[in-house]
């Protein structure tokens, strides 16, 4: 029992770090939209949305880090493809949007408009989410016994409260017509499988705090994307309800939605909620990020570069974060292909033979990813799997080759 208990707090964990704002607008949206096509739709969005963030987490435990997965295609490219996913990922477009989103939903609730209160929630933000960013191993204690809940617990008031509201039934809209790849993009476009391969290392590092073998941390990383699951089928019925009409976005969903739940008080509600969701999300890349590069430069301590990495997010989030995320974006759709490649390679069994097969495959994924960012268009570029064939055949030739140069 007592153990039951403590995987289901790393579940919760991961759930936390995991869900952020983009994870909360999405499944609302999504259901809107596609209408009466929406279970096609929501199952390509869980399979993009859920199942590559699991298998990102559990590629990064079969080989102990991002760094030795990616250093079976060379040392060099894993310092290199580590360092530019912790950078973009973390202190360079997600931490600091963490605070820009949220203030958003704050500015929503009270009516704030001055640029000052904007840096001022921002600070706060900051030093909350140092708070409790120190000490990653015991993130489990903080987000799987305490945010979490709180933000399922919000959550699931919301879909309370619109639970008797009549669900919409009207034909998919826009590329929805198509509702199984264009779900399928919709979840694609979280870069959750990405910030898998950067929550891999805090999730183990919580796992072994709490005396939890691989099986057990395993265990944990998958009930933690059923309650995904979970969550995102509760938002997206809310996306089904007569809430609002002709929403923008999900956000405009969610705040109808809470808006119909209490007039005078749903907007302190969905701010709460926003608040939760980006906080959990900034203290784990906080994290995750302090302890990496702790690693790869020891002689600055950990909770110093967690420090570090709140005061540059502060400051990217009120001056400079439209500039940061022009330059970070693009540099996340080029090395996302390159990611799930990996993450796919690390479920066959490893040796030097396989090396080839890395090599090539990675190359071709990011190659054809540069392709298609350059307008090329390639098979399935529509749902952002151009590179699927193309690494698949290099894979393919490259483990022929590695077999040819073994001798075997």
């Amino acid at each position: 029992m007592h153990r039951s208990k403590e995987t289901m707090q790393l579940a919760f964990t991961v759930f936390a770090m995991f869900f952020g704002a983009g994870n909360l607008i999405f499944p609302a949206f999504l259901a809107w939209q596609a209408g009466e096509n929406l279970l096609l739709a929501f199952s390509g969005f869980a399979i993009t949305a859920i199942g590559f963030p699991i298998l990102a987490l559990i590629a990064v435990e079969k080989t102990d880090s991002l760094e030795n997965l990616a250093s079976r295609v060379h040392p060099l490219f894993s310092r290199i493809f580590t360092l530019a996913i912790y950078l973009a990922i973390g202190p360079c477009l997600a931490i600091p949007r963490t605070a820009s989103t949220s203030y958003e939903m704050v500015r929503n609730a009270f009516g704030f408009g001055d640029n000052a209160i904007s840096i001022v929630y921002s600070v706060i933000f900051f030093i909350a989410a140092v708070l409790i960013a120190l000490n990653p191993e015991k993130l489990s204690k903080r987000l799987g016994r305490i945010l979490a809940p709180a933000l399922i617990i919000l959550i699931i008031i919301l879909f309370a409260g619109t639970a008797g509201t009549e669900a919409i039934q009207h034909p998919a809209a826009g590329e929805y017509t198509a509702p199984f790849s264009s779900g399928f993009r919709e979840g694609y476009q979280t870069m959750d499988a990405i910030a898998g391969l950067v929550f891999g290392i805090v999730i183990a590092m919580n796992a072994k705090a709490m005396g939890m073998g691989k099986r057990e941390m395993r265990v944990s990383e998958i009930a933690g994307g059923a309650i995904l699951l979970i969550i995102y089928s509760l938002l997206a019925a809310i996306g089904t309800k007569t809430l609002v009409s002709n929403p923008a976005t999900g956000a405009d969903i969610l705040s109808g939605a809470a808006a119909h739940v209490s007039e005078n008080y749903g907007r302190y509600l969905i701010a709460l909620i926003f608040i939760l969701a980006c906080l959990n999300t900034s203290v784990s890349l906080l994290s995750s990020t302090g302890e990496y590069f702790s690693r790869l430069i020891p002689k600055i301590k950990r909770n110093i570069w967690i420090a570090i990495f709140a005061l540059l997010s502060c400051i990217i989030a009120n001056i400079g974060l439209e500039g940061i995320i022009r330059i970070s974006s693009p540099v996340l759709e080029l090395i996302y292909p390159g990611a799930l490649t990996l993450i796919i390679l690390s479920f066959f069994p490893y040796s030097e033979k396989m090396r080839y097969c890395y090599v090539l495959s990675v190359s071709a994924a990011l190659l054809a990813s540069l392709l298609s960012m350059l307008g090329v268009n390639l098979p399935f570029g529509s749902i952002g799997l151009g590179w699927i064939l193309p690494s698949a055949a290099a894979g393919i030739a490259g483990a022929f080759l590695g077999k040819k140069q073994t001798g075997i």
